[in-house]
């Protein structure tokens, strides 16, 4: 019973992140049972787990919605994200050795890949992975948390972003000069880039919303 509710968290999420599942969206417990052949009990788990990690919300007399994140919300959490990570590249940027930064290189390598083949899948997974790594470097389990919760809460925007005119370039643009930034051992400047990089994507996102008045 546990594979399956395990099963279920994983396919729910997995539409969630897609766009499959939209944010403000019913999940119906009926289906979802039929679906992956499991009992109301552990669906429930596997919602409550959603919840807690910020995917869903349980309303009372609803069931189970999609959480929807106000824009404005979106915008303070990107306030918050861009002062992290530039802390976190900071950091991480006195730590480095040659080793991390092939990898780094590799991953970067990863994301023009991807950007260059329109393959926005591939392109989310390289992307988190070169943002993810610094914190990671620095060792610091608390700050590693906050940002990954964080940016769970940005889930529903991120295909939203990759339709934006030239994104994939200036991401990449962006990552470049943090690169260059460590392989200098210039911390602070490194900083400097991450933090105005997202500051970057906060307002590029906030003028869409403006501008096609998505919902």
């Amino acid at each position: 019973m546990g594979f399956r509710r395990e099963e279920a968290y994983q396919k729910i999420q997995a539409a969630i992140l897609s766009g499959d599942l939209r944010p403000g969206e019913k999940l119906v417990e009926k289906e979802l049972c039929a679906e992956f052949q499991l009992g109301r009990t552990p669906l429930r788990e596997a919602f409550n787990q959603l919840a807690a990690e910020g995917y869903l919300d349980i309303v009372p007399n609803k069931g189970a919605l999609v959480r929807k994140v106000p824009i404005q919300d979106a915008g303070h959490i990107y306030d918050i994200l861009a002062l992290l990570e530039g802390y976190g590249v900071e950091t991480a940027t006195r730590l480095i050795k040659p080793e991390h930064e092939n990898e780094l290189r590799a991953i970067q390598s990863g994301c023009k890949k991807a950007a260059r083949a329109r393959d926005l899948a591939a392109w989310l997974e390289n992307n988190s992975l070169f943002h993810g790594y610094f914190p990671k470097l620095t060792g610091n389990v608390c700050l590693c948390g906050e940002i990954e919760a964080l940016r769970r809460k940005l889930y529903q925007y991120r295909f939203i972003t990759l339709s934006l005119p030239m994104y994939l370039e200036k991401h990449l643009g962006a990552h470049e000069m943090i690169l260059t930034a460590i392989s200098k051992k210039d911390a602070k400047r490194a900083g400097n880039v991450m933090r105005r990089h997202l500051m970057h994507v906060r307002g590029m996102l906030v003028d869409a919303f403006k501008q096609y008045a998505w919902p």
